[in-house]
């Protein structure tokens, strides 16, 4: 009797645990399942040909669709060379195709079209995981919010931070580390996150200008304020800032045009 008893109540241990280990392995299923920067509805079911970038892609429709919110390194093209990491960013995209039988879902924005004539949208997995931000949070590419397409980037911004943090892919470049504007050498151009005290606000009929040290100029345009009013810039003088975007010269000076609050921190 007594051993009848006890070999029940193994039962119902074992049992118990076994509903146990059940349970705490489909929640841990179900969060690794979670989708990343799921969007709010898809507009298009697609099927994709050929990937020709990491933020750039062939449907076989014959449609051209560049990637909404990120920019991924650049290619070899027109005698220049690939840049660092370029060929990486292209084969995760490749891959993050494939691992959705090149089968994705689109979320379209504001502006459908870019000045090249490709079509603009999110991208998104069976799973409705954002590729862009998967794209973001490896390091494989770095946040570009280009207004009026401004949806979800809160998601990608964190995404891109969580890479940040985590030191990897082109967060261990130089061209993306935060270089202070008394240190930019007078010939740097291209992609810079260049940071500063502003010691001059300049306003103009069409821009404001955030002017740091060594002829260092930011660019806001007016008519894109708004998209900033949460930081304030005409009340920046005295801060440190850093401003992250394009370096051109003009008349001796360089410039950078900012276009969201994503492109400025405050510190």
């Amino acid at each position: 009797m007594q051993q009848s008893l006890l070999l029940k109540a193994l039962i119902r241990g074992r049992l118990f645990y076994c509903l146990l280990f059940s349970l705490v392995s489909g929640l841990s299923l179900t969060a690794q399942a979670a989708p990343l920067c799921p969007a709010n509805q898809l507009d298009r079911q697609v099927q994709v040909r050929y990937v020709h970038d990491g933020d750039t892609l062939h449907l076989k429709s014959g449609e051209k669709v560049r990637l909404i919110g990120i920019d991924t390194p650049e290619l070899a093209r027109k005698g220049r060379p690939n840049q660092p990491l370029a060929i990486k960013a292209r084969d995760r995209l490749r891959q993050l195709v494939a691992n959705s039988n090149n089968q994705l879902g689109l979320r379209l924005d504001n502006e459908h079209v870019d000045r090249y004539g490709r079509s603009l949208a999110h991208l998104y997995n069976q799973n409705g995981s954002s590729i862009s931000a998967q794209l973001l949070q490896e390091g494989f590419a770095t946040l570009l919010a280009v207004p009026p397409n401004l949806n979800g980037l809160d998601c990608y911004s964190r995404a891109e931070t969580r890479a940040q943090q985590s030191n990897i892919g082109i967060w261990q470049l130089p061209t993306y580390r935060t270089i202070s504007s008394t240190e930019l050498p007078r010939n740097a151009r291209g992609y810079r996150h260049v940071s500063g005290k502003v010691i001059r606000i300049g306003e103009g009929r069409r821009n404001l200008w955030l002017n740091l040290p060594n002829k260092v100029a930011l660019r806001i345009e007016k008519n894109e304020l708004h998209l900033f009013s949460a930081l304030k810039p005409r009340e920046l003088l005295g801060k440190t800032i850093t401003g992250r975007g394009w370096l051109y010269e003009h008349k001796g000076e360089l410039r950078m045009r900012l276009r969201t609050r994503y492109a400025l921190k405050i510190h």
